[in-house]
């Protein structure tokens, strides 16, 4: 990465320098949410690459260690990790591409719960007994939507934070009507 590219992403927040002019890689990937550890192919290091992760996903890992994890059980742990980090993800993004704090909540909030469907759709078209009847992706392992650092986004924006205006907006929208039936 060149000085330049060093310089804007300080300017704009994105990253931390120590005294000596290097890039605090912890501190860094924790203003970041965690992207750091994949950006470029990247790998982050040390007791935060894996923190976010702990929390998510079940232990899959057998006691006897010689009979595999059932490779549903794993398909539904791996899709509760994309759907807990799709909607912040899509937040964040929106507001780094200029997109108003309004698009970024909306964001956040339909791509998670249309991930959590698109999950439940495909466990259960796989023989999921807990999505077969009914219960989300998240809802099935007792996981919530991961919550986004607000307070943090509505600062990058530059703009105040009112999560009620928010939230009424959102409900306020298309999102919650059915889309209109398509002829065949």
């Amino acid at each position: 990465m060149n000085r330049s590219t060093v310089n804007k992403w300080e300017a704009k927040g994105s990253i931390v320098l120590t005294v000596d002019g290097l890039v605090n890689v912890e501190a860094s990937e924790q203003l970041l949410g965690g992207r750091a550890e994949t950006y470029r192919g990247g790998k982050a290091k040390g007791p935060s690459a894996q923190a976010d992760r702990r929390k998510a996903a079940p232990d899959l890992v057998s006691p006897d260690l010689g009979t595999p994890p059932d490779p549903l059980a794993l398909a539904h742990a791996g899709l509760a990790e994309v759907i807990r980090a799709i909607g912040p993800y899509a937040a964040r993004m929106a507001v780094e591409f200029g997109a108003p704090l309004k698009t970024a909540y909306g964001l956040d909030q339909a791509v998670a719960v249309e991930a959590d469907g698109i999950a439940a759709r495909f466990l259960t078209r796989h023989g999921h007994p807990d999505t077969a009847n009914g219960y989300g992706t998240l809802e099935s392992l007792g996981l919530d939507y991961a919550d986004l650092d607000w307070a943090a986004l509505a600062k990058a924006a530059d703009v105040p934070l009112d999560l009620d205006a928010l939230d009424t907006w959102f409900m306020t929208t298309d999102y919650w009507r059915a889309p209109p039936e398509v002829s065949a």
